[in-house]
């Protein structure tokens, strides 16, 4: 069985800005005790994959940042080739949004190959400003945008996304059941090819784990197996992994 998860919002609360995020001590142990006995476990996060492997802290946990665009494998960081040629558009957007929206208090994170900007601690019309610039210099320079919990994001126009991570892993480990925890937006994404792959008979077994909060998408739900509310129902579904609930 491949145990596989996203991070911010999942194993760790959504704080206000990204550097403030911890995975607690409890759920560190939980994932390295189930490493020890299941056959993979994996984080999937939008982060840069170095601060998913910095949040979670585990060398035996396989990672996957940047919405799929990277993974870390023995020590190294693989962005995927058909990304790189986006590079300079992504830091031209991070270029305008500095100048654009970091004044207004939107917070721009550089994550390489991927851009965020949160506005969470903003004021909504500068939500929304910000939602409406990234959306149209995006479009301006050919990259995807993705709206969720009070972020947008800017990407490669490729299919990369924690779907793609999820394929490459269950194709890579060969698992014959997968498990996927998340609780926003770019999680579905998951949730949808995890399906798949149990419908072209890749996997025996899938179990989608939605994440409940006021600020997730509806579908996290309505498409999730089981829904757990927040932190602590990730916990649990850890602990009874372990046997332990």
């Amino acid at each position: 069985m491949a145990v596989l998860t996203d991070i911010d919002g999942t194993l760790s609360p959504i704080v206000p800005t990204p550097d403030m995020s911890e995975v607690s001590e409890e759920l560190r142990d939980l994932l390295r005790r189930l490493s020890e006995r299941y056959l993979l476990v994996a984080g999937i996060s939008g982060r840069k994959t170095e601060d998913a492997f910095d949040l979670i802290g585990l060398e035996e946990v396989v990672y996957f940042g940047n919405h799929g665009f990277e993974i870390l494998r023995e020590g190294e960081v693989e962005v995927i080739p058909e990304a790189l040629p986006y590079l300079e558009k992504i830091q031209e957007l991070e270029r305008l949004a500095k100048g654009e929206l970091a004044p207004e208090g939107a917070l721009i994170e550089e994550k390489g190959i991927t851009a965020s900007i949160h506005y969470r601690n903003a004021p909504r019309e500068v939500g929304e400003r910000s939602v409406e610039f990234v959306k149209r210099e995006g479009e301006r320079l050919g990259l995807r945008i993705t709206v969720g919990r009070g972020v947008v994001e800017a990407r490669p126009p490729i299919k990369a996304d924690k779907g793609t991570a999820v394929r490459t892993l269950v194709e890579e480990y060969h698992p014959e059941r997968a498990m996927f925890i998340g609780d926003d937006t770019t999680d579905l994404d998951a949730f949808r090819e995890l399906e798949k792959l149990r419908e072209e008979g890749a996997l025996r077994e899938v179990l989608r784990v939605g994440v409940a909060s006021d600020e997730g998408p509806p579908e996290i739900e309505t498409e999730a197996d089981i829904v757990v509310d927040g932190v602590d129902g990730v916990g649990e579904v850890l602990r009874a992994l372990l046997g332990e609930d």
